[in-house]
C-alpha cells in the first residue's frame, strides 16, 4: 500500500513550506504578491497534520480491516487529492479561520468525501472479514466503525467558524481538562500500537491497571470540563496532572511486548519525545509560566515538540512496523537532533519575548540569530525527509520476516496481487483440496504437498522431484 509513500511526500512538502516560512521571518521582502506568510502558514500546518500524521493512521486502519490493496490505494489517492484541493484553497485565501481546521467550501466537500469513501471501504472490509476474525476483533472493529462514522460530520461542524472548543476566557488558551482529553486520545493510540501490529506479548505482562487508570482519567476529564475554570484553578491543574504518570505507564506497557531488533531508534525516540511533551505541557500550563509564554514563540516550540518530535517518531515507528522501509540511522538521528535544537531555540526565544515588547519595535540581534538557527534546523529536517522519501520501499511479509529490522506487518490481503486480483493456481495444479492445502499450509506443513508442487512445476517445464 502506498500510504507510506504519500505520507512521506507530504512530509517533504510540509517541511519545504516550513523552511520557506522561517526564511520569510528573516527576510520579509521575499514575499511575493498574495502568497504571503499568512497564506503559507495553513498550508504548512495542515499538510503536516492531514498528510504526514493522518495518512499513516489511515493506512493502518485499512490494514486492520483487511481492505484489499487496490481499494486501499484508491482511498489513499482520494485522501491526497482532497488535501491538494485544500492546499489550492488555502493559497487562494480560502479558510475558516480556525487553526488546523481551515477546510472551507469545495476543499471541505472534497475532504469529507474522502473520509466517507474511507469509511465505506472499512465497513466493506468488516463485512467481508468478520467471519474469519476472532470475536474480540470483530467487536472492536465494529465499535471503531461506529466511532469513525461520526468523523465526516464532525469535520463539517468543527470547521465552522461558529463553533469553537472550550477555552479559558482569561488566557484565550485551552482548559486543563480539554488538554487532558486530547492527550488521552494519544494514550489510546500508544496502547493500540503494539497490539494492533500483532507484536507478541511477554509472559506475565498485563495492562488491567493501566486500563482502569485510563477510565478514571476520562471520568475526571469529563467532570473538570463540566465545571470549567482557568489555568489558575486547582481542579484544572489537578486534572492535567493525571497525565504525568502516563509516560512511565506507556513505557512499561510497551516493554511487555517483543519489539523488532532495529527500528532505527524510533521506539526510543517516541518514548523520549512523549515524556518531554507531557512534562513540558504540564509546566507550560501553570500560572506564571503560561502567562509569559502565551502568544510567543514558546507555544510554537511546544507545537514543534509535539509534531516534529513525538508525532514524527510515532508515525515513523508505525510505518516501519507495517512493512515500510525508508531512511537510515544517520538521517533518523539528524532529524531528532535538529528537531530538539529547534524546540530549544524557539523555547528560549519565547521566554525572552515574554519579558517585554521591545523586540517588536526593533528586532534584537539575539532574535535574528535564533531565527537563523531555526531555519538551519529546518533545512536539516527537510534534507532528512527527502532522503526518507527517496529511499522508501515496501517489504513483503516474507522478506520482512527474514530481515533483521522489524517483524512483518499484518497481511493486507493474503494471497492477492498488488492490483487486487486473486492469485490463481499454478499451471498443472488441480484445484480443490490439494491446491488449497498448498496455499494455506504454514511453515511446518511437511512434505505431504511435494507431489502437488511437482505437478505444478512440471506444468512449467521444471520438475521438482526427480525419479530415483
Amino acid at each position: 500500500m502506498n500510504a507510506g509513500r504519500h505520507a512521506l511526500g507530504w512530509l517533504v512538502a510540509g517541511n519545504a513550506v516550513g523552511l520557506w516560512l522561517s526564511l520569510l521571518l528573516l527576510f520579509p521582502g521575499l514575499q511575493d504578491g498574495a502568497w504571503t506568510y499568512g497564506r503559507w502558514m495553513p498550508v504548512h500546518l495542515n499538510v503536516q497534520l492531514y498528510g504526514w500524521t493522518a495518512l499513516p493512521l489511515a493506512g493502518w486502519l485499512l490494514s486492520i480491516y483487511g481492505v484489499s490493496r487496490r481499494w486501499s490505494e484508491a482511498a489513499v489517492w482520494a485522501w491526497s487529492a482532497a488535501l491538494f484541493a485544500g492546499v489550492l484553497s488555502w493559497l487562494g485565501g480560502g479558510s475558516s479561520g480556525k487553526i488546523f481546521l481551515d477546510w472551507k467550501g469545495g476543499a471541505l466537500a472534497a475532504f469529507v468525501a474522502a473520509l466517507v469513501f474511507l469509511w465505506v471501504l472499512l465497513a466493506r472490509g468488516w463485512l467481508s472479514g468478520r467471519r474469519e476474525w476472532s470475536g474480540m476483533k470483530r467487536l472492536l472493529c465494529a465499535a471503531g466503525l461506529l466511532l469513525l462514522a461520526a468523523v465526516p460530520w464532525g469535520m463539517v461542524v468543527a470547521s465552522s467558524p461558529a463553533v469553537y472548543p472550550p477555552i479559558d476566557r482569561g488566557t484565550g488558551g485551552p482548559t486543563g481538562a480539554s488538554l487532558l482529553g486530547s492527550t488521552l486520545v494519544v494514550v489510546v493510540l500508544l496502547m493500540m500500537l503494539p497490539r494492533a501490529c500483532g507484536l507478541a506479548r511477554k509472559a506475565g505482562r498485563g495492562g488491567r491497571g493501566m486500563v482502569i487508570f485510563l477510565v478514571v482519567s476520562w471520568v475526571v476529564c469529563g467532570i473538570a470540563e463540566g465545571i470549567g475554570g482557568s489555568h489558575a484553578d486547582a481542579l484544572q491543574i489537578g486534572a492535567l496532572a493525571l497525565l504525568l504518570p502516563w509516560p512511565w505507564l506507556v513505557w512499561r506497557d510497551w516493554r511487555g511486548f517483543v519489539w523488532p531488533d532495529r527500528p532505527h531508534g524510533w521506539r526510543v525516540a517516541s518514548m523520549l519525545w512523549w515524556g518531554l511533551l507531557v512534562v513540558t505541557g504540564f509546566i507550560a500550563f501553570l500560572p506564571g509560566v503560561l502567562d509569559r509564554l502565551k502568544f510567543t514563540q514558546g507555544l510554537v516550540a511546544h507545537s514543534h515538540l509535539a509534531m516534529a518530535g513525538f508525532t514524527t517518531s510515532f508515525c515513523a515507528l508505525l510505518l516501519r512496523l507495517t512493512g515500510h522501509r525508508f531512511g537510515s540511522l544517520a538521517t533518523a538521528v539528524a532529524w531528532n537532533v535538529a528537531a530538539l535544537a529547534m524546540v530549544a531555540v524557539l523555547a528560549f526565544v519565547g521566554w525572552a519575548e515574554g519579558a517585554g515588547a521591545s523586540w517588536m519595535v526593533e528586532p534584537p540581534a539575539w532574535r535574528t540569530v535564533a531565527l537563523a538557527l531555526r531555519a538551519l534546523c529546518g533545512l536539516v529536517m527537510l534534507a532528512a525527509s527527502v532522503h526518507w522519501w527517496a529511499t522508501w520501499h515496501e517489504v513483503s511479509p516474507e522478506r520482512a520476516e527474514d530481515s533483521n529490522h522489524e517483524k512483518n506487518r499484518p497481511d493486507l490481503e493474503p494471497g492477492n496481487r498488488r492490483d487486487g486480483r486473486g492469485d490463481g493456481p499454478a499451471a498443472g495444479v488441480r484445484p480443490g483440496a490439494g491446491a488449497g492445502a498448498v496455499r494455506d499450509r504454514g511453515p511446518a506443513g511437511g512434505l505431504a504437498d511435494l507431489p502437488e508442487l511437482d505437478r505444478g512445476l512440471r506444468g512449467l517445464g521444471r520438475p521438482f522431484l526427480r525419479p530415483g
